[in-house]
């Protein structure tokens, strides 16, 4: 768990070290990271925090030069009194680390400061630490600095050593990152690589974030031993790609993995880029066609994964395999279709691993999914109605909580599904339990998880609903046993104008209708929507767009039905409870099997989900009639409705509520 220590008291904050069996305990070395830059931010000159974290990057640096090839004896002699760091520290930083370290390179912390963070960095053994508590440790400080602006978030290693694992880069073949972060992609790639043999192909890496260059070079050259190579470059810039040696097939990489900066608001806008895309140009589907053409307009703007998505196809050899984490956006907005119109042109996707929304928190809450692609011949013609059998799987937890945290209240480690998935991945025996082969169609969705409808289902609820029918809501509804409408806005300034109740996504919880007073409307806002929704006792609202609360469910009751619902709510009536009556929908609406796959068919959009006109596929058990069902349903019934009893004797009770 991440904490924020108050600035006033970091530099009485003692450092602390732990070893681990993996070296150094990631969470201590973070601890320590993050004391040690809240030390220096009140004790030095430096009011930037990226000036500081600068000079903190050129410690670590430090502290892995010394400990590698020497020169303790300067560092102590600077420690006692002795000289400047600009010039007893700069020179040896650039002749341990001749490229990364320029001759015009200062540190901007004033000495006294310097030498109490070295005295502090005593306790730690960097060069003993294995290279990803390293780059975590870094990330965490990083972090923030990073968050929003920059659109860079960093990959948990899990989810990294995953995708080696099902990429499998061999001994020979060469790997790229074209923004490759503190490295750690290439460190798992090596370290995979060494399990199977002799490296002998080039590992590069590329970042145009100077700090994190210089970072992932020193990690890279003492976890490779000089095998990899760091560029301090753009990479989506094509005309700074000389640097990297090679020409023709010998420029081009057998795998590529990688997570690139992603977010519309740091949308490539650079006309003299986006010419080089043929994803920063404007696609057109024409009228009666089924395939997206390139026309010659360019885009005003491109959100960066996109070009990073081309950018790593072009660079793969023929026969190569890339995997690139997306934000699900890319996968659900039928909008993007161009974007994989394009890539099947180009080769074959030949897996989906579906994240969970929890991967990049506390980073981003932006949800993710894992593209892994093999090239093709490149302009090979793809008939629309072919279609293409990929793997997928779906991971339901990724290592680590909302906030970061690794361990359970009870001790235990967090459920992690990557590494699972991974093993899988190429386990004939286990793989079906993890992944299974789908066919996806030109201008389907590709979102992984939205094609995993068989759902697990408990012994509970099989011997529940073993004797029901189903069918979907949509079927129900044009078989007119039930009918779905939207709700409404307000707007904020009709909020608290009246008693009349404005039913919001968080007013629903546990089967019930919670209002907030203070957000009621008026007696002629309710009027105005009142002939548009009508409501009545009976009707299910279930929550279709948000953040967190998609797929809860409540009841309108002859106490509360007289309201107006917010447009991120569908009400569903029940118009043949001969068929299906309004307790037996809410029950089966929550489920556990069809709450998962509620959760199936919502997409999101960065950080807001929503399930759109996929609530009409979701699939229902019919619990109607006699059946195993009906006692634990008459109960459900019961319940609710004495519990809206109570609440409505309790309401009068009360009596009127004033505002402060």
């Amino acid at each position: 768990m991440r904490k924020t220590w108050p600035v006033e008291s970091e530099s009485q904050l003692p450092i602390k070290y732990q070893a681990v069996e993996d070296g150094i305990g990631t969470g201590n070395l973070s601890e320590a990271f993050r004391r040690l830059y809240y030390h220096l931010y009140t004790n030095s000159k430096a009011s930037r925090a990226e000036r500081i974290i600068e000079d903190l990057s050129l410690l670590l640096l430090l502290k892995l030069a010394v400990e590698a090839n020497g020169g303790a004896q300067t560092i102590s002699r600077y420690r006692n009194g002795s000289g400047r760091a600009n010039e007893l520290l700069i020179p040896l930083l650039r002749r341990t680390y001749p490229g990364l370290v320029d001759a015009n390179q200062r540190f901007s912390i004033g000495d006294e400061a310097l030498r109490n963070a070295l005295r502090d960095l005593d306790a730690i053994n960097l060069s003993t630490a294995p290279a990803h508590v390293l780059g975590e440790a870094f990330q965490a400080l990083m972090g923030p600095r990073l968050r929003g602006d920059k659109g860079q978030f960093f990959t948990p290693r899990s989810l990294v050593k995953a995708m080696v694992e099902i990429v499998a880069p061999q001994p020979k073949e060469s790997m790229l990152d074209p923004a490759c972060g503190t490295g750690g992609f290439l460190m798992e790639t090596h370290a995979y690589q060494m399990r199977y043999g002799k490296p002998e192909g080039r590992l590069v890496g590329i970042d145009k974030d100077h700090d994190l260059f210089r970072l992932s070079s020193a990690l890279l050259q003492l976890t490779t031993r000089g095998r990899g190579k760091v560029l301090n470059c753009n990479s989506l810039d094509l005309g700074q790609w000389g640097e990297i040696s090679g020409e023709g097939n010998d420029s081009l990489f057998d795998v590529i993995l990688t997570n690139p900066p992603f977010g519309a608001r740091i949308g490539l806008s650079d006309t003299r880029l986006l010419q080089d895309f043929a994803l920063g140009h404007q696609w057109v589907l024409k009228e009666g066609m089924t395939e997206w053409n390139q026309t010659g307009a360019l885009l005003s703007t491109q959100d960066p994964q996109i070009l990073f998505l081309e950018l790593c196809v072009r660079k793969l050899k023929l026969g190569g395999r890339l995997g690139i984490v997306l934000p699900e956006g890319i996968f659900g907005n039928k909008g993007d279709a161009y974007i994989w119109d394009w890539l099947r042109g180009q080769g074959k996707v030949f897996a989906l691993l579906d994240c969970p929304r929890t991967t990049f928190q506390p980073g981003t809450d932006t949800k993710t999914n894992v593209l892994f692609f093999e090239k093709g011949t490149p302009g090979k013609a793809r008939l629309p109605h072919v279609k293409d059998s990929v793997r997928i799987a779906v991971a339901l937890h990724c290592g680590h909580d909302r906030r970061g945290r690794t361990n359970l209240s009870n001790g235990t480690p967090h459920p992690d599904d990557f590494s699972e998935a991974a093993k899988a991945f190429n386990d004939s025996k286990s793989g079906d339990t993890y992944w299974r082969t789908v066919k996806l169609r030109v201008g389907d969705y590709m979102v992984p998880r939205y094609y995993a409808e068989e759902k697990p289902v408990t012994v509970q609820e099989a011997e529940l609903t073993c004797q029901a029918k189903t069918a979907t809501l949509g079927e129900l509804v044009a078989t007119n046993v039930l009918a779905i409408s939207k709700g409404h806005e307000v707007g904020s300034d009709a909020y608290g104008t009246g008693e009349v109740p404005f039913v919001r996504t968080s007013d629903i919880s546990n089967f019930e209708i919670s209002t907030d007073p203070t957000k009621s409307v008026a007696q002629e806002i309710y009027e105005q929507f009142a002939a548009q929704q009508v409501l009545k006792p009976g009707d299910v609202l279930i929550v279709v767009d948000g953040r967190y609360r998609i797929g809860s469910t409540a009841m309108l009751t002859e106490t509360n039905y007289r309201c107006v619902v917010q447009s991120h709510l569908k009400i569903i009536s029940v118009l043949r409870p001969d068929v299906l009556d309004p307790f037996e929908l809410l029950f089966a609406l929550n489920l556990p099997s069809v709450r998962l796959r509620i959760r199936d068919l919502v997409f999101v959009q960065s950080t807001l989900g929503t399930l759109g006109k996929r609530l009409w596929e979701l699939r229902i058990p019919i619990l109607h009639g006699d059946g195993p069902w009906r006692e634990r349903i008459d109960r459900f019934r019961n319940v609710l409705r004495e519990r809206d009893r109570q609440l409505s004797d309790l309401k009068a009770i009360s009596g009127t509520d004033y505002e402060l």
